[in-house]
């Protein structure tokens, strides 16, 4: 277990080890649902689930803990189109990632943070942060936290749905040896371009438009490549685990 205090709830579904990468993203998720905190925990510990996050904070303010932060949790591989840049250069998003479910009612992830809740999670995201030397600011290429819509804006909009983003940067500011870096809104000091950023360029200047149709496709491309490395790498894990005796452990990591 590798945050204090935390319940440690194993689930099996994970990548040991991170392949060399280190975890330079924190991935905010809501759970869309559940009554309790202990149904989102056996969720994910049931085999044929094949999911999981790192963490999971209760509405009373627990802190679950499913997945070793050395291992790579299930949470946050699948890319789609309008995902945040830098996604498109990581491979395997689950490898670089940290990820913390926050237990949430309403299935559209409409409903706020507790007060408990809202403190364990600034507080635990500030322990990841001081233990991987994560930056503690909202996410750019080279690191920070964001929520699951950097990653899915298509399928996972809604994820985590309200969480109060300048509470917990003013709290990291307060707390953390790192100062915030505001989130800069001009292009010049951003190692990428936003997509509507990108497209006013293209509509605004035509000898543009074909590079822009270029970069629509190869990224295109790049997220279906990430689709099927994530698919094949799951089917792996499942054949090792099929591999295992009946009734053995998993390997000790």
């Amino acid at each position: 277990m590798d945050e204090p205090g935390a319940l440690w709830c194993p689930s099996p579904h994970y990548f040991a080890g991170r392949r060399g990468e280190r975890p330079r993203w924190i991935i905010v998720h809501g759970t869309a649902g559940f009554a309790t905190a202990e149904e989102v925990v056996a969720f994910f510990q049931r085999p044929e689930t094949e999911a999981s996050t790192h963490y999971l904070i209760g509405r009373d303010g627990r802190i679950f803990q499913l997945v070793r932060e050395a291992d790579a949790a299930w949470g946050n591989g699948a890319v789609s189109r309008g995902h945040d840049r830098w996604w498109g250069m990581t491979g395997n998003p689950n490898y670089v990632t940290l990820s913390i479910e926050h237990h949430k009612l309403r299935r559209d992830n409409g409903d706020e943070l507790t007060a408990a809740q809202k403190q364990a999670s600034f507080l635990l995201i500030d322990h990841l942060c001081e233990r991987h030397g994560i930056p503690r600011r909202r996410a750019d290429a080279q690191g920070g936290i964001t929520g699951h819509f950097s990653l899915d804006p298509q399928g996972r909009s809604y994820c985590p749905g309200p969480y109060p983003w300048d509470e917990l940067c003013a709290y990291l500011a307060r707390h953390g040896q790192v100062p915030v870096v505001a989130e800069s809104k001009s292009t010049a000091e951003r190692p990428f371009l936003h997509a509507d950023q990108a497209r006013a360029i293209a509509e605004s200047d035509p000898g543009y438009a074909g590079l822009w149709q270029q970069l629509e496709e190869l990224r295109e491309v790049a997220a279906d490549f990430q689709r099927r490395l994530i698919t094949v790498e799951l089917e792996l894990a499942r054949l090792q685990g099929q591999d295992r005796p009946p009734g053995s452990r998993p390997p000790q990591r």
